[in-house]
């Protein structure tokens, strides 16, 4: 495993474990923003509450799946670290 190799894995398994957070995040934030303009509701604690209720059960319900690719990652980078270190 190179050094670029693992560099890549780390963005992939970056991309893995925040890629779903964010992407329910905008789309509950675009939801909130559509229904505060619909409703005229200035209250901006409003998004945050739906945005914090839609990452908790995201969070809960697959954190484990997000959390897989991480293990996965850091598995092989401790496996690889004798062939990391003598090239």
């Amino acid at each position: 495993m190179t050094p670029a190799q693992v560099s890549l894995g780390a963005w992939i398994a970056f991309a893995e474990l925040a890629g779903p957070v964010l992407v329910v995040m905008l789309f509950v934030g675009l939801a909130a923003g559509i229904l505060q303009t619909m409703t005229q509701i200035r209250e901006s604690s409003l998004a945050f509450m739906l945005k914090l209720a839609a990452v908790a059960g995201l969070t809960s319900a697959a954190g484990p799946l997000m959390m897989h690719g991480v293990d996965g990652y850091a598995v092989h980078v401790i496996a690889s670290i004798p062939a990391i270190l003598h090239g």
